[in-house]
């Protein structure tokens, strides 16, 4: 299952999200910086071991996006990943736009990481429908679009939908499955997300939205997640577990099965 995770302006957290769902599934999982204009994962995140170190300077998601164009095996995101915990690995992005300079179509990556055998959660940043990593989002099973639950972000986040998902939906030949996600304390949550589809329903792009969904502004417990510490009671972060929900509910908007829960319920 690929999964991208995108926003409209600035930086209103795909980044984090991304990690998010990428250590919160309790399937092996890839989180992919496919930003083409850079990013800082490598940096941000702690590599294992809790000494503080950086992750090595390669492989990176340029790597990944050179091989895709002569590799083609089910295991090749993974093998270009570096380990983050147990169960979640990380192919890192590059630091400025200028080195992905070379990369003159992000497709064949789009195709590497659709076939991947594990699960990936592609994180492509600020998205248009000029963008790069176009393809990337046309693959993905679902689109993941992040936002802030001002007005003013929600209705730029509406007339993005509206220009994207025609130019999805071309590429892919069928209709996208776009689930807008909204970054709010978890106490105002319900509340956020009612009111946020409402002002979704009137758009053009209201056939594609499969729901509307939320992370928890949680800083505390996104700090942990960035230091690796995502077992036992860390993993009960708001964040984490608001995470976990969204994994399940994407899980259900492309029709795959529930995770089950320990207790025989729905994680």
């Amino acid at each position: 299952m690929l999964i991208a995770v995108c926003c409209d302006r600035g930086a209103p957290g795909s980044t984090t999200t991304a990690l998010a769902l990428g250590v919160s599934t309790p399937e092996p999982a890839v989180v992919v910086e496919v930003d083409p204009y850079g990013g800082d994962l490598a940096l941000r995140c702690a590599a294992p071991g809790g000494r503080g170190e950086a992750f090595p300077p390669t492989p990176t998601v340029l790597t990944l996006a050179s091989e895709a164009r002569t590799m083609h095996s089910p295991g090749l995101v993974a093998s270009k990943a570096h380990e983050f915990t147990e169960s979640t690995r990380i192919v890192p992005g590059h630091f400025s736009a200028e080195q992905a300079a070379g990369v003159k179509t992000w497709a064949p990556l789009a195709q590497a990481l659709r076939d991947s055998a594990s699960r990936v959660v592609a994180d492509l940043g600020r998205i248009h429908s000029s963008s790069p990593t176009i393809p990337v989002a046309a693959a993905a099973d679902v689109v993941v679009m992040v936002t802030r639950p001002e007005v003013g972000a929600v209705m730029h986040l509406k007339d993005r939908l509206e220009r994207l998902a025609p130019v999805l939906a071309n590429i892919r030949n069928a209709p996208p499955v776009i689930v807008p996600v909204v970054v709010t304390p978890k106490r105002i949550a319900g509340g956020v997300v009612d009111e946020v589809g409402q002002m979704l329903a009137p758009s053009n792009a209201a056939g594609v939205i499969a729901g509307i969904g939320w992370i928890a502004l949680d800083p505390d417990g996104v700090e942990l997640m960035y230091a690796a510490k995502v077992g036992g009671k860390d993993a009960r972060t708001p964040v984490l577990r608001s995470a976990a929900v969204l994994n399940d509910q994407l899980n259900q908007a492309v029709g795959v099965r529930a995770y089950p829960a320990p207790d025989g319920g729905v994680a």
